[in-house]
């Protein structure tokens, strides 16, 4: 293990369908996800989760998480060039099936790595014994 994030292999999220012009991918599309979030992608994560409150918590996170993972897909415009996998462009898709495929994956691939330390200091300052209210951390997280 190291500081720094490492040179692993970005993981493949099949999208089961290609919606480019033509359809050029008979396999379907695919996105791939950053295998460990660096320190900005960690910090907008937590940035989603604290900010305002939890009415819509789902969405922040969610699009956290795929602004911060996505590094690149297999998406073509319609001159059959390929589309930057940008910020700007991850604001553009189209919210399917897929798109929440893709966000679930990115909660499970990061949210131990972002949630596991808050849960662990809610846990070490929380006093022993009962507790009326729950005092355990619980989000969306896809099984």
């Amino acid at each position: 293990m190291s500081w720094f994030v490492g040179d692993k292999d970005n993981i493949e999220v099949p999208l089961g369908e290609c919606l480019c012009p033509g359809a050029p991918h008979a396999g379907g599309d695919s996105v791939y996800l950053r295998p460990e979030l660096d320190v900005a992608g960690g910090l907008a994560v937590l940035a989603a989760m604290t900010a305002g409150d939890d009415s819509n918590l789902i969405e922040r996170m969610g699009r956290a998480y795929l602004i911060a993972g996505i590094v690149d897909w297999t998406f073509l415009d319609e001159e059959g060039k390929k589309v930057a996998a940008s910020r700007a462009n991850i604001e553009r898709m189209r919210w399917t099936a897929s798109t929440l495929a893709i966000a679930n994956a990115a909660a499970d691939i990061y949210g131990e790595t972002v949630l596991g330390p808050l849960a662990r200091m809610a846990s070490d300052s929380s006093p022993s014994g009962p507790s009326d209210e729950s005092t355990s951390l619980s989000l969306p997280h896809s099984s």
